[in-house]
């Protein structure tokens, strides 16, 4: 759960004055804007966040809690068939999770 973050969750999280840091969502919509594959706003789907950690609570809300990934770790995906991946590196620099570091990622792609 917890999706890509947003000026919105940026403002729950951080406070008003991050709002207008970068955000995932908004790196969607330059990617989309700025290629030549025709996409627009409404050809985004719900995402997928392997790093974010936002548990239910017991009263059904959404908390946002650090991060539970970790050097080494990784995410193995099978597509298919054909499909297009947009992906954020969204650095969080306002999360304790990556102790204030963000770190690259690595994509490896087998035809």
């Amino acid at each position: 759960l917890g999706g890509a973050c947003a000026a919105e969750s940026n403002t729950v999280r951080y406070a008003l004055h991050k709002k207008y840091m970068h955000s995932c969502r908004d790196n969607y919509l330059l990617a989309i804007q700025h290629s030549d594959s025709g996409l627009t706003k409404a050809d985004l789907v719900p995402n997928v966040n392997f790093f974010m950690n936002v548990p239910v609570t017991a009263d059904g809300g959404l908390k946002f809690d650090d991060g539970v990934s970790g050097p080494g770790k990784y995410v193995e995906l099978r597509a298919e068939m054909d499909l297009w991946v947009l992906v954020s590196n969204c650095p969080q620099l306002n999360n304790p999770c990556n102790a204030y570091n963000p770190t690259p990622v690595q994509f490896l792609i087998w035809e």
